[in-house]
């Protein structure tokens, strides 16, 4: 996803990562019981995985996952003043691209 966005960057299109909660906690990381554990979790995102776009973090409770439909591995697609463009309840990088394009 990152060279997805870097690639259409010159487009004024911007990927964030928003960290909601750990797919298999206790499988590497635990399971989030502070915000200070999940701010050094996402930490590890750029660090051991390496990712370069911006990590927002939900809250404990997960608001915004609950907002945007609770599925783990979601994607949208927001145009200017919020109008839903493209929604995927599994990220596929190639149908994100082709969106794009």
């Amino acid at each position: 996803m990152d060279a997805i966005a870097d690639r259409f960057a010159d487009r004024a299109v911007r990927s964030v990562f928003v960290y909601t909660r750990e797919a298999h906690p206790g499988e590497i990381y635990r399971h989030h019981s502070s915000m200070e554990g999940k701010r050094e979790n996402a930490k590890a995102l750029r660090s051991v995985i390496g990712i370069k776009r911006q990590v927002l973090l939900d809250t404990l409770e997960g608001d915004a996952h609950r907002a945007y439909g609770q599925l783990p591995n979601m994607t949208w697609i927001l145009g200017r003043g919020g109008l839903i463009l493209y929604k995927s309840a599994w990220t596929d990088p190639a149908d994100v691209e082709d969106s794009l394009s």
